[in-house]
This record gives C-alpha cells, sequence and structure tokens, in this order.
C-alpha cells in the first residue's frame, strides 16, 4: 500500500512540474512568424505609414492587387521592429473581403510602439482571373 501513495505522489508531482514547464521562459526565444507564400511581392504592392488613432499606434495603409486574378482570405503580417531591425511583436490580421485583379484594399492595424514597423503578405489564396 505504501507502494502506491508514493507512485501516486510520484505521477502528481511529475504532473504538476510537467504543467509548470509549459510556459515560456522569459528571454527564451520565440518562434518568427514568416510569410506561407514566397514571393507574394510579385502579385502585392503594399504602402502603410504609422500613426495613431483614438490615442492608440496604428499602421493604416493598402493592399493592391497587381494580378489578373482575385485575392481572397488574405492575411498580413504586421511587425514592430527595435532600432536595429530586430522583431519587437508580430501580429497575422485578416484583411478582410477579396481583392479583386488590380484593385486596393485598405487596412488599420493597432500595433504596440516600436521603432519601425513592417508589413509583408502572410497568407492569401489566389483565385481564377476575370474579376471578383
Amino acid at each position: 500500500m505504501k507502494a502506491a501513495n508514493v507512485l501516486t505522489a510520484m505521477v502528481l508531482i511529475g504532473g504538476v512540474a510537467g504543467c509548470a514547464s509549459i510556459g515560456t521562459t522569459p528571454g527564451a526565444p520565440s518562434r518568427e512568424l514568416q510569410s506561407t507564400q514566397p514571393g507574394w511581392e510579385r502579385y502585392f504592392t503594399i504602402l502603410w505609414q504609422p500613426g495613431t488613432q483614438g490615442g492608440r499606434n496604428v499602421v493604416s495603409g493598402t493592399v493592391q492587387n497587381r494580378y489578373g486574378a482575385t485575392a481572397s482570405r488574405v492575411q498580413l503580417l504586421v511587425e514592430g521592429l527595435d532600432d536595429k531591425g530586430g522583431i519587437l511583436s508580430q501580429r497575422v490580421v485578416w484583411l478582410g473581403g477579396n481583392i479583386g485583379p488590380f484593385e486596393t484594399a485598405p487596412f488599420d492595424v493597432r500595433v504596440e510602439p516600436a521603432a519601425s514597423y513592417r508589413v509583408t503578405i502572410f497568407a492569401y489564396d489566389q483565385g481564377r482571373g476575370g474579376g471578383p
């Protein structure tokens, strides 16, 4: 019976220790996000600028679809950078709606304060040509 109690105690202690180790540790490297669509630059132009809206930091701009097919399910990767270009924050946001061939879509994304920002296409689906 004592062996069963010891075994139960060991399982409980191991379980608690295992749960505690799942969280992130300060200073631990995090996984950087990157576009799932290499070469997106051939199909899209992104213009943006940092600013404030309602006292909050935002990055506002437009995405232009330069391809003769509708782009749907467009997601942007908005990154906050330090003064040396290191990544401070990353955020993936849905652009919303489709972008027809040669059309432009606006965006406003809330961001954390940073020295500068970078906006790229994270993912999208490309349809057939001829309109949305």
